[in-house]
């Protein structure tokens, strides 16, 4: 098509064609305009959202800090060192007290975890606190390393050491089975002492895979409190000086049973486990001399 005619009807094709392209050209302008009015529109709404979510954030993670701190205390509390140290050596003296033909003569620990300074009370000294890290609670950081053993000692130079309860409960049970022993009644209605031993010493070490110290307790009470009804019930048929020392150890007996009943001990140690042994093994001896 020539730029420049004298055809009337070629100007006039030529300026039709024009006039389309303006009219296109302010629709397209138009909808331009009103879609930079959307965007800018849906900018300030998106701005607005970024910010409420981005504050949303910022509190939710200051929450999360706060429970994962407070998560971190009631799961795994910081406990003093020494009755870490103490538990361990009641477990140790607990499972070398269920086998009938072993000794544990020492143990070393090594444990990972966190150490901490608790506060002082009443003019106490600080105490040193210790807190195993738990898995879910994120991967360790700056564990600390304690180290310590626990070896199994005489009560004084070239005594003997503490025997194992489980065999002396087992000779215990030998001794109450002999005739002898059956003949004795006490109680009301009347009941044989000796019987009921021997049946309460092969319920403790039936169960010999569930000892815990409340258990033992309750177990050594038992047997005492039989004991003692023996003693009331032998009279004359043994010397009244031996019958008077076996009372006073089963006595005994009870009452180191009732100092570590769970409702007056909130917590045992090693040593209290052979305390049981030792009065299960005095009564035993005290017991077996009335025969002699």
């Amino acid at each position: 098509m020539p730029l420049v005619t004298d055809n009337i009807f070629q100007a006039r094709a030529l300026y039709s064609a024009l006039e389309v392209r303006a009219v296109n050209a302010e629709q397209n302008v138009a909808v331009l305009r009103d879609a930079v009015s959307s965007l800018a529109a849906a900018r300030q709404d998106v701005a607005g959202k970024t910010s409420l979510m981005g504050e949303y954030v910022s509190s939710q993670a200051a929450a999360n800090s706060q429970l994962l701190a407070d998560q971190a205390g009631q799961v795994s509390p910081d406990l003093p060192l020494d009755q870490f140290i103490a538990s361990i050596g009641l477990a140790v003296a607990l499972g070398e007290a269920s086998m009938a033909d072993r000794t544990i003569s020492a143990v070393q620990v090594t444990a990972q975890g966190y150490l901490s300074l608790g506060a002082a009370a009443d003019g106490a000294p600080r105490t040193v606190g210790f807190r195993l890290h738990q898995p879910e609670l994120g991967a360790p950081v700056a564990l600390a390393t304690a180290q310590f053993s626990i070896a199994k000692t005489s009560g004084s130079p070239g005594a003997p050491m503490p025997r194992n309860l489980y065999p002396l409960l087992q000779e215990k049970q030998a001794l109450f089975s002999d005739p002898f022993w059956s003949r004795f009644l006490a109680g009301q209605p009347p009941g044989r002492p000796a019987a009921q031993i021997v049946a309460e010493i092969g319920k403790i070490l039936a169960a010999v895979n569930v000892w815990t110290m409340p258990f033992l307790v309750a177990g050594v009470a038992t047997i005492g409190g039989y004991e003692s009804e023996l003693a009331g019930a032998i009279g004359s048929a043994a010397p009244a000086e031996r019958v008077a020392a076996f009372a006073a150890v089963a006595g005994a007996m009870v009452n180191l049973a009732k100092s570590l009943d769970p409702a007056v001990r909130g917590s045992y140690v090693a040593g209290d486990v052979y305390a049981l042994a030792t009065a299960v093994d005095a009564t035993t001896r005290m017991a077996a001399a009335l025969r002699a």
